[in-house]
């Protein structure tokens, strides 16, 4: 035959056919889904709308063509106030209709629940007999995989060998059948289109298919040590696998064109792959010490690769970034505020805000005493029924060092502030500040500006600290602050991956919010414009030189409902601006999709890992219990080091005993982030519109 001797050759060199065919085709694969990820139709704008100011109109309530665009806006009155006194001012694009609050999608989470308990005791149960016809996939495709030559692989099914390695699979398989009935079920009032129930379907049926090719590769060389490679490498793809899923059942903005002001940062590339794999290396290599303190036979092995692999990779990689950060600083040295001092718009956005309007409006006066510009603070009064304007207007008539006005429009969300009070917004540079949050009287937001005299600079965050500090729920957003903020935020900007800038204390140019078409309205809007801003090519920055106060929400419930906010806001930022990671410039927002990305699939790793330990001390009792809190302690103890030094840098030394809680805090946003898809089925279209 014409192959004869080709497969002589090959069997003579030892060279797998099938598995350079099967190399072939998942390379041919991955170029065609990227492809079709870059040439997926998006839109080139944001479809924000902006607010604008208007002249010599009908009247109210009347539409005209938006000279940028060439759509019709509603044309509102609005009034503003000013220490001068009030006025009448007509707005093209007021929000007419109210955002609706977010529903509780407790059905969502109890069918997703319930299903993965049902579905994963099934599969545990019967596993022998169900994975029986798996062994023969498995058995067949190394006969593909290694054909001309024979498949070495012996892979059976047996009381040995079901341990953490065997119950990756049916876990992840359980997780994505749950979500999908979960989906069905809660969406079938407004049905998914059949092109993503497809895409689904096809996600499931090709993790199925490279779980099986795995199995077979490495299922032919024994030994511990590439038994531990298969539990990483099976974890991470069906986190992958998962996370793609889940994006498959939810609504999502329209992806987004940005075209890049800057030229391209390559250097960052090389710094974001490079720290990730040393970090990865680190991780891996300190790995083995924790084996040998173990032993080689314990049963703790598995849950220590899948549980304190990502972590201590995660941790080296924000240690090996946030030094370069700070020297990236030190080498685009900044100017004092007394050399550059540009005028300054402080915009608060505010919805029945009655109890804090006025002291945060009070606490901005202070702080512009301290900055030798102008500042100018506007209230975006978002329709509140309450007595937030009127505080607001008497507040704004006792300004000692800033001018101010209030701006009274009809409710629809954050945005609509914002946009409202960027409409008549003058100063150069603009701070946004929620309406609940306190600048510090002593520290006051100056040393943010300088870093707006770096042109590569766009954006700039200044540091956050809860205002109260009695209550669980403020304790766990100190300890969410020192890790998140002072610990990992500037690693990640270093690394040009950082996505969100948090809106209540950050700032921007006016000019770049004008032009991007200010604030998104949907839940996120703070995360979607920062990585809109740094998808122009734009730098963001951290300054722990300025400080602002946060209201924490005071239990449970109003925790719930922030979070659940953040969470969507996250999905729909990423869902947005997907398009960055397989742009002409990556570096430009890209890499923190691609972070993003990795600790999205990482938190799905993360909450199976306390389900195979649930698990473990189901099947072993009492006797795995001190294993298990072994192990549990030594990741908590890894996380315990920067914790307790950025505590003290905050100077919250009475947190460190609240330190062991820190896990609560990831469990939770885990568990408000489930919430959060059942809340983003199609019937969240309306809010892209």
């Amino acid at each position: 035959m014409l192959f004869d001797p080709l497969v002589s050759l090959l069997r003579t060199l030892g060279i797998p056919l099938g598995g350079v065919l099967v190399g072939l085709a998942v390379g041919v694969g991955l170029f065609a889904t990227v492809d079709w990820l870059h040439r997926r139709p998006s839109n080139s704008v944001a479809g924000t709308s902006r607010l604008q100011v208007v002249h010599d109109v009908p009247g109210p309530g009347s539409t005209l063509p938006d000279p940028t665009s060439g759509d019709s806006r509603t044309v509102e009155s609005v009034t503003v106030s000013s220490a001068e006194g009030s006025r009448t001012v007509l707005l093209r694009g007021a929000w007419s209709a109210p955002n609706a609050p977010l529903p509780r999608a407790r059905r969502f989470v109890a069918v997703l629940g319930f299903s993965f308990v049902v579905l994963s005791a099934f599969e545990l149960a019967f596993f022998s007999k169900l994975f029986l016809p798996y062994d023969h996939l498995v058995g067949y495709a190394g006969t593909a995989l290694f054909w001309p030559g024979p498949w070495p692989g012996v892979y059976a099914v047996n009381s040995v060998s079901q341990l953490v390695p065997d119950y990756i699979f049916p876990m992840y398989l359980a997780a994505m059948a749950a979500l999908a009935i979960a989906g069905g079920l809660v969406y079938r009032r407004v049905p998914l289109p059949a092109g993503r129930r497809a895409w689904a379907l096809a996600l499931i049926l090709i993790y199925v298919g490279v779980e099986v090719v795995l199995d077979a590769v490495f299922f032919t060389v024994p030994g511990q040590n590439v038994r531990n490679l298969a539990i990483v490498v099976r974890t991470m793809t069906g986190g992958v696998f998962l996370a793609g899923l889940i994006f498959c059942t939810l609504s999502l903005p329209t992806p987004l064109r940005v075209k890049a002001r800057f030229p391209r940062d390559t250097g960052a590339l090389a710094q974001f792959f490079g720290t990730g794999v040393l970090a990865l290396a680190l991780a891996g290599a300190s790995i083995p010490l924790i084996d040998s303190f173990l032993g080689s036979e314990s049963i703790l092995l598995p849950f220590t690769l899948l549980l304190l692999l990502p972590l201590v990779t995660l941790e080296t990689f924000i240690a090996l970034n946030r030094p370069l950060y700070f020297r990236q600083l030190r080498r685009r040295p900044l100017p004092s505020v007394a050399q550059y001092h540009p005028a300054v718009s402080i915009l608060m956005p505010a919805f029945n805000e009655e109890r804090w309007i006025a002291e945060a409006i009070r606490y901005a006066d202070l702080a512009a005493g301290k900055y030798p510009g102008p500042v100018e603070i506007i209230v975006g009064n978002d329709g509140s029924t309450d007595r937030t304007s009127e505080r607001a207007r008497r507040a704004i008539k006792g300004l000692q060092h800033a001018t101010g006005m209030v701006v009274d429009l009809p409710h629809a969300g954050k945005s609509n502030g914002l946009n409202g009070a960027l409409a008549f917004a003058t100063g150069e540079i603009v701070i946004r500040l929620d309406a609940d949050t306190f600048v510090s009287e002593r520290l006051g937001f100056a040393a943010i500006i300088p870093h707006f005299a770096d042109p590569e600079v766009g954006g700039v965050q200044g540091s956050i600290h809860p205002r109260q500090k009695k209550g669980w729920t403020r304790k766990l957003r100190a300890l969410e602050i020192a890790w998140g903020h002072y610990f990992q935020r500037p690693a990640v900007m270093g690394a040009r991956s950082g996505e969100v800038i948090d809106g209540l204390f950050s700032a921007f140019r006016r000019k770049d919010l004008v032009g991007l078409g200010g604030w998104v309205p949907w839940n996120g809007e703070d995360t979607e414009l920062s990585m809109r801003i740094q998808r122009l090519g734009y730098r963001v920055r951290m300054e722990f030189g300025a400080r602002a106060y946060e209201d924490v929400p005071e239990d449970y419930e109003a925790l719930r409902r922030q979070r659940v906010r953040w969470a969507r806001g996250m999905l729909m930022a990423n869902g947005q601006h997907y398009p960055s990671l397989v742009s002409d410039a990556p570096e430009f927002a890209g890499l923190g999709v691609l972070l993003w990305f990795l600790t999205f699939a990482r938190s799905g790793v993360r909450s199976l890992v306390y389900v195979f330990l649930v698990l473990l001390l189901l099947l072993l009792g009492v006797h795995a219990l001190i294993d298990v809190a072994f192990l549990l302690l030594l990741a908590l103890a890894i996380r315990a080091v920067p914790l307790a030094y950025f505590l003290g840098k905050m100077g919250r030394w009475d947190m460190l005993v609240w330190i062991p809680f820190f896990p609560v805090a990831s469990v939770l946003k885990q568990s408000f982030r489930f919430e959060a898809f059942g809340l983003m089925g199609p019937e969240a279209n309306h809010e892209y519109a």
